[in-house]
């Protein structure tokens, strides 16, 4: 067989095999190995390592996908001088994903735009990114969700959207008021998690004494807390809103870039014309 033959059946085997990569990079990687003298072993060792990189990087945007963050972000990107409540240590002990192996459910309480998303946004696309599966969704989006399914017959194949994925960014919990039915559904969700070991990450803009009232149910909100609150690691961010920041930051930008008004030069309150 030719070698233009045999690089085309080598390509379709590799296509067959569902291995793009390798199809794509095997006919100029054996040039270079032809030219860089390698063995046999250490050309075959590239190509299946170009093949890895494009497997592991698929199968991440695909679990990215599904996750639905609203945002990337990274707990790097944290300003902490801004937040100095935030304990900067204990962000990077999560970080190493123990909390997960060890389920422990993480509580982030703050008024709104003190940096509680993104922080458990970032926690959860490092587990992503280290092969486990996430979730983003507000309580106020989860709790209707699983209100409408319960009432069309899907909630068991809704309810695996929220107990299925080993990390799950349950968002804004108290920020609108629950669905008459929804505390009972997010019970379920919760508990389900609990059960199967798998943490849960929470951000909230009220007080857990207040969590009764956010639920309309005090007995209902007991169960939450108590499932949640087993083990937890719990941040109680007291720091200002990033979003004032920017918006004080412009309004003072824009207040400096406007021309001086005209002033009475002899303080009589006439202008001199």
């Amino acid at each position: 067989m030719s070698a233009p033959s045999l690089y085309e059946a080598i390509k379709d085997d590799f296509g067959y095999l569902q291995l793009g990569r390798a199809a794509e990079c095997f006919a100029t990687l054996a040039e270079t190995a032809d030219r860089e003298g390698w063995s046999h072993i250490e050309y075959l060792a590239r190509v299946l390592a170009e093949q890895v990189a494009s497997t592991t990087n698929r199968r991440l945007a695909a679990r990215l996908r599904y996750a639905r963050f609203p945002y990337r972000r990274s707990v790097e990107d944290y300003d902490y001088e801004f937040q100095p409540s935030v304990d900067r240590k204990m962000v990077a002990d999560l970080a190493t994903l123990r909390f997960i192996t060890e389920n422990r459910p993480v509580l982030f309480l703050g008024q709104p735009g003190c940096g509680k998303t993104h922080l458990a946004v970032a926690l959860a696309i490092r587990a992503v990114e280290a092969g486990y599966r996430g979730y983003f969704s507000t309580a106020d989006d989860m709790a209707h969700a699983l209100v409408a399914a319960r009432r069309d017959g899907t909630f068991a194949h809704r309810l695996r959207t929220y107990t299925a994925p080993t990390v799950l960014v349950l968002d804004d919990v108290g920020l609108l008021p629950t669905p008459p039915g929804g505390a009972a559904e997010i019970f379920h969700v919760v508990s389900n998690r609990y059960e199967r070991g798998h943490p849960t990450l929470v951000t909230t803009n009220r007080g857990l004494p207040e969590w009764g009232s956010v639920f309309g149910d005090p007995v209902v909100a007991g169960a939450i807390l108590d499932r949640l609150m087993h083990n937890a690691v719990v941040f109680n961010i007291k720091g200002p809103s990033w979003r004032m920041r920017q918006h004080n930051a412009l309004e003072t930008a824009s207040r400096s870039s406007d021309p001086p008004e005209d002033r009475p030069p002899n303080g009589n309150g006439r202008r001199r014309r």
